[in-house]
């Protein structure tokens, strides 16, 4: 192992990369609300990720604030496995946290490797991406993230005959990188045999990935794995847990007893799964978590089929009816979310492929869509489209109760200053309705709009020495005024306030020394000289 004086510590600080990690400071519920936003269920799974992740940053610190003073310290890595079956949102959590995090993210698939044998050069190439991921910030990339995919299929079959090379040797030469090795950059002429004029080559100092603190992920749903720690638990005389699952018809998850030794039975070095001391199991989705997924505002499923209809000048709107019986469909199919991708494009895809050349700008997502796609795009092609417009006002209108049901949760727990009126609900939803954003972008945007308002507040105090204060409501008029008419929020605000600045003096509040702006005196024109906007 290399010792960790041989670190230039004095480089870290004063990289653009360790910047980001000097500063960290998350905590893991702060985290794990913001997963919450995308990912519905596995709490326990996301409780644990979240915060070794988030402790895993926060040694990195430490570490790296107490390593001049003490050198000799060492640093000891949390690789997470993340057990479940398929379609749960293993990989989709590892990227919602890099991104997150602001740190760079590869993938890579474990079957890749058990295809060569030995793949010391494989691994590495993975390693390399970290720096092409960090835009070239060597820095950067020392404090990346990697994710390895179905990792369960390299785990020894233990039917084979000597060494198992194309499994066994893949998990050994994985060893050194999970713990600490150095991969030298390579880039892309390097090898080529090319030299610039003059027949000198070119000299570039060598560059040197090291991945003490690349955090691995390791992912996969171990099929089989269940049946090993059925096993282990009825040798354990615990298998007392079957006779409670069938008389109280539940079905338990037996992957969250798994232990290391399980792991070992089921084809892994044991050194392999010592590199990866946290495991974090996932629990399969049901039906009613498949809805959930699907109603949630910030769900990309159904997003991108929105997405997808919008560059046509396609509306589309889901009822909960619809949802529900998308997600029965899904559920049968046994592969979680990734189910809801598949039913969503066998039933849309039909309208999405006739609806733009019939001039139909608006399509309801009902249950009768649902359940017979082609009669429902068959009726709308007869009928005068009046009838189908209600049924589009019908399904919008769920939809916004769903939004605002989830806006409402998202502003009890929010720490903002911003405070959601029913006009400023409105103008989110409209926002998320119209760009097919998620729905805490269209939050966020509202917000920043907001904030502007309140910092003209100061920029026009500062130009004529008068403290004004927009009232809420007046804001929100504001708001909805720059959001039509497509301004900036200063250009609007100075259109208007200029109408009125040679009268503020007469309007002083004179306990407050302030001006308060209201809505009334945004419209009425004996303000401003005429209508404002």
């Amino acid at each position: 192992m290399i010792k960790p004086n041989t670190i230039k510590i004095e480089k870290g600080f004063h990289s653009r990369g360790f910047k980001e990690i000097e500063e960290f400071s998350l905590t893991p519920l702060e985290l794990e609300e913001y997963l919450d936003r995308y990912v519905i269920g596995q709490k326990e799974a996301k409780a644990l990720i979240c915060t070794k992740i988030c402790t895993h940053f926060h040694k990195i610190r430490h570490y790296y604030l107490g390593a001049k003073r003490f050198p000799e310290l060492e640093f000891v890595k949390n690789n997470i496995l993340m057990i479940g079956p398929t379609g749960v949102g293993k990989t989709f959590i590892i990227k919602l946290i890099s991104k997150k995090l602001g740190v760079p993210f590869v993938k890579g698939d474990a079957t890749k490797f058990s295809e060569t044998g030995y793949v010391g050069g494989d691994i590495e190439d993975l390693i390399r991406e970290l720096y092409w991921e960090a835009n070239e910030d060597l820095d950067k990339a020392h404090f990346g993230m990697i994710f390895l995919d179905e990792i369960d299929k390299i785990a020894s079959s233990g039917e084979s005959v000597g060494p198992d090379i194309s499994r066994t040797g893949v998990q050994r030469a994985l060893l050194k990188p999970l713990e600490e090795t150095k991969v030298e950059i390579k880039f892309p002429q390097d090898g080529l045999g090319g030299e610039p004029e003059g027949g000198f080559p070119k000299k570039r100092k060598r560059l040197f990935l090291n991945t003490r603190f690349v955090l691995f992920v390791a992912g996969g749903a171990f099929q089989g794995l269940e049946e090993i720690i059925k096993k282990r638990l009825k040798k354990s005389k615990l298998g007392f847990i079957a006779e409670v699952e069938s008389e109280k018809e539940v079905k338990l998850n037996y992957m969250k007893f798994v232990i290391p030794e399980d792991l070992v039975s089921y084809g892994f070095e044991r050194e392999f799964i010592g590199r990866f001391p946290v495991v974090a199991v996932f629990d399969p989705l049901t039906e009613d978590e498949l809805y959930a997924i699907l109603a949630n505002p910030n769900s990309v499923i159904v997003l991108n089929k929105k997405r997808d209809f919008k560059v046509y000048g396609i509306d589309l709107a889901f009822t909960n009816e619809a949802l529900k019986s998308i997600a029965l469909k899904a559920y049968k199919h046994g592969t979680g979310a990734r189910a809801l991708v598949s039913v969503l494009e066998k039933l849309l895809t039909p309208f999405e492929r006739v609806l733009p050349s019939k001039g139909i700008n608006y399509l309801a997502v009902t249950k009768e869509l649902v359940e017979d796609p082609e009669g429902y795009l068959a009726s709308i092609l007869n009928s005068s489209g009046e009838s189908f417009y209600e049924f589009y006002l019908k399904a919008l209108e769920e939809e916004e109760e769903r939004f605002n049901k989830w806006l409402k949760a998202e502003f009890q727990r929010g720490k903002d200053k911003f405070e959601l009126t029913p006009k400023k609900a409105e103008l989110i939803f409209e926002i998320y309705k119209n760009r097919e954003i998620e729905a805490w972008k269209a939050v966020e945007e509202l917000k920043f709009l907001w904030h502007q308002v309140k910092n003209y507040e100061k920029v026009f105090e500062h130009r004529t020495g008068v403290k004004v204060c927009f009232t809420e409501n007046a804001i929100d008029e504001i708001i909805e005024a720059v959001l039509k008419k497509n301004w900036g929020v200063f250009a609007y605000c100075e259109k208007v306030m200029s109408r009125l600045e040679y009268r503020l003096k007469y309007l002083i509040d004179e306990k407050s020394r302030i001006i308060y702006i209201t809505p009334q005196m945004l419209k009425r024109s004996s303000f401003w000289g005429q209508e404002a906007g």
